[in-house]
């Protein structure tokens, strides 16, 4: 399989394991030069501006600044999904620098993603615990997952590939039930439970798992449900934010194409060993 079926680069920087290929380099530049309508969904998480240490990337910029990578970023990638392609953007929010009121970035980028063309189908709530605890505000707990689509009446949606147990087991009528819609609000710490529940990637974990160098680590479940939920086996899932390369774990996890931009070249090793070491089928 070419390199160049997905990313317009020369092979040599174009990193291939099993069936994931990622590249170093700008995210803009990189998907405007990507084939048009060759990608089925895009999911990621973009930096929230909150001055962590991501390395090459500055982030802690004007706000107008990240308003206008977030419009960069949704007009570009409005050119290579496919016609019944969504995006999923995950975001929270996030106190102001002076004044420490909260920004709503979910809304923000909502307003950016209608201007750009998309629509949006649901706004998923991702609730955790292992977060701050603030003594002058109520504890933040959860991040929005907002899920665009380009044609708000043709997009992809598997609901029988993610449906979770029903809560009463022994009612008759369910018999023969596949289970029930999850909701957009999810708790993968009870099964039964309609939240969505994931856990960020705490130090402890990022200890084991040799990550240490990337502040902001997300769940690989709570990908793997997204993809999923709108894409079928062999479509392409392409992240443009792919740091330290969970959206590629979940990929190839789950039998799907996955394609992944990074920014800062000192990611590379870490997203290879975790294709490598943390996916269940084997590439070797």
């Amino acid at each position: 399989m070419q390199n160049n079926k997905y990313f317009n680069l020369e092979d040599t920087l174009v990193k291939n394991i099993g069936d994931s290929y990622y590249t170093i380099g700008d995210c803009i530049n990189t998907m405007k030069n990507m084939p048009e309508k060759s990608v089925n969904t895009i999911v990621t998480s973009p930096p929230y501006n909150l001055d962590k240490k991501y390395g090459k990337y500055d982030d802690n910029k004007p706000f107008k600044e990240w308003e206008n990578l977030i419009d960069e970023t949704a007009k570009t990638a409005h050119k290579i999904l496919k016609d019944n392609g969504s995006f999923l953007l995950n975001v929270s929010p996030i106190p102001d620098k002076k004044t420490k009121e909260i920004i709503p970035l979910d809304a923000i980028a909502y307003y950016i993603f209608k201007k750009n063309g998309y629509y949006l189908r649901n706004s998923i709530i991702w609730h955790f615990n292992n977060m701050q605890n603030c003594t002058n505000r109520l504890s933040g707990r959860w991040e929005s997952i907002l899920w665009f689509v380009k044609d708000i009446n043709n997009y992809q949606f598997n609901l029988n590939d993610i449906r979770i147990p029903y809560i009463t087991q022994n009612d008759k009528r369910l018999i023969g039930g596949s289970g029930r819609n999850p909701t957009d609000t999810w708790n993968f710490d009870l099964p039964e439970s309609d939240f969505w529940y994931f856990d960020r990637v705490n130090n402890m974990t990022k200890n084991k798992l040799g990550l240490t160098e990337h502040p902001c680590i997300y769940p690989t479940a709570m990908i793997e449900r997204i993809i999923k939920m709108t894409t079928q086996k062999g479509d392409v899932v392409l992240d443009p934010f792919l740091g330290s390369g969970t959206t590629l774990v979940a990929t190839q996890k789950t039998e799907r194409i996955g394609l992944g931009i990074e920014l800062d070249e000192r990611y590379e090793d870490i997203i290879s060993k975790r294709i490598k070491n943390e996916s269940i089928k084997e590439l070797f």
